[in-house]
This record gives structure tokens, C-alpha cells and sequence, in this order.
């Protein structure tokens, strides 16, 4: 009997100091047996060897996440040892757990603007997609997973009738990486302006998780009423995603 955990950084906080702080998580996965559970966050400052530490906290039975949002501040973070050649170290101590087998240590690495990092589907003979239902762009790597770009042509969600809606679709790892990880990503979803090149965009940040078909993107990405000149042009749409950064992640 046992229980598997999670340990999730946000590089850009959570709601309420986002952009400003590294926020760290822990979370159970698929408990057989819970406990309360005693736990301490770090960050390592890597130039003294100093652990920076949440302090001890209680993962009571009745929740399923502990986090602290201030661990590590994005001003300081270099100053304090925190942040060295562009590689942080972040951990979890389970105090009266078992230690974990070699092999659950994950390195996550983040790449800016990775190769293919731009992607357009070109959208021919738009007026013959049927409006009701998703469709997909073909398959395309980046980083080491498998993408693809949905459409909703008359909405999904919240934005059912009344807006063109735009997502990006996580699928499979292509070097085997187990489908426990899930990849981090910051990148823009956009709908291209034929005649002006006023591009009609919008970012995403955040994690997609390690099964296949996740989905992150807007609902109401675009207004129905604006699905026209200059965006639609001969029947022609251009939906595109522009990836600022990814991760990847392997096992040590």
C-alpha cells in the first residue's frame, strides 16, 4: 500500500503573484492508501549547498496538495544561489517515508524557442468544414512530443455560436518518455491577417498533462463576426501557434 506524489513548479507562480515568484506543489497521484503526510519544499542554492526551505508542512488526509507560492522570487533568484547557468534544483523531503528508487528523479529542462517552434496550418476551402464539429491540423514534434492544432469553426465551450475557438492539443512523447510527465509550455495561438499582417493572437502558459488529447486554448479566441476579411481570404483561413518556450523532461 502506498502513495504515488507529484512535485509541480510553476515558473511563473500561482493566481495573485504570477510573473513574480516560482511556485512549487505537491500533489498525491492515484493514492491506495492516504496518510497525513509531513513535507518540506526546497530550491538549492547550488553555489553553497544551502537547501531553502518551505519549512514543515502538513499534508492532511482530506486535501490532495500542499504548495508554497513564495519559494523562490524571480528578482533574487541568481543573487541567492538559486538560478546558476540557467538551472534551478528543486526537491520534496517525505519525512517518514520510504526513500524512492533510483530512476524517479526527474531532470526538466525548459527550451526557448525550440526547432520548429513556428507551425501554420493552412486552412483550404475553409466553407467546407463542418462547423459543428472539432478538426485537427496534421501531426508535428516539438520538443520531444507530438502536437497538433484543433478548431472549433463555431465555437466550443463558452464560446458555442459565437466565437471561433483555437486550442493546442498535447499528443504522444516521441523518445519514450513515460506518459507520467507532463510538459510545460508557453507559446501564441493565432489566426493570421492575410491582407495587413495584424495578426490576431493570444498567449498561453501552463502545464498540459502527460496523457495524450489535452488540450490548452480559448473558447472565445475570435469572434464570429470578425471571421472574415482579412483573416478569411478566397476561403482560405491560416491558424497558427508560435511555442516561446517548452520542457522536456528525462528520468535519473
Amino acid at each position: 500500500m502506498y502513495e504515488n506524489r507529484k512535485l509541480t513548479m510553476l515558473p511563473y507562480g500561482l493566481e495573485g503573484n504570477v510573473f513574480h515568484n516560482v511556485a512549487l506543489v505537491l500533489e498525491r497521484q492515484f493514492p491506495s492508501l492516504i496518510i497525513q503526510l509531513t513535507v518540506e519544499l526546497f530550491v538549492v542554492n547550488q553555489l553553497s549547498q544551502i537547501w531553502h526551505s518551505s519549512g514543515n508542512i502538513v499534508l492532511p488526509v482530506d486535501r490532495n496538495w500542499v504548495w508554497d507560492p513564495n519559494l523562490m522570487s524571480h528578482a533574487n533568484s541568481e543573487y541567492l544561489g538559486q538560478l546558476v547557468g540557467d538551472c534551478c534544483i528543486f526537491g520534496v523531503r517525505l519525512f517518514g517515508v520510504e526513500t524512492a528508487a533510483c530512476g524517479t528523479a526527474e531532470c526538466f529542462s525548459v527550451i526557448e524557442k525550440p526547432l520548429n517552434h513556428k507551425v501554420t496550418w493552412m486552412m483550404n476551402r475553409f466553407s467546407s468544414f463542418e462547423p459543428e464539429k472539432a478538426h485537427h491540423s496534421n501531426e508535428f514534434v516539438v520538443g520531444n512530443r507530438k502536437w497538433r492544432i484543433q478548431v472549433h469553426p463555431r465555437g466550443f465551450k463558452e464560446g458555442k455560436d459565437k466565437s471561433f475557438s483555437v486550442y493546442l492539443v498535447g499528443g504522444e512523447f516521441v523518445n519514450n518518455v513515460p506518459h507520467v510527465a507532463n510538459t510545460y509550455a508557453m507559446f501564441k495561438l493565432r489566426v493570421l491577417d492575410q491582407v495587413n499582417r495584424n495578426h490576431l493572437e493570444s498567449r498561453v502558459f501552463g502545464w498540459l498533462g502527460g496523457n495524450s488529447d489535452v488540450i490548452q486554448g480559448y473558447p472565445e479566441f475570435m469572434p464570429l463576426s470578425k471571421l472574415g476579411e482579412p483573416y478569411l481570404v478566397n476561403d482560405k483561413l491560416y491558424v497558427g501557434v508560435e511555442f516561446e518556450l517548452i520542457s522536456v523532461t528525462n528520468y535519473c
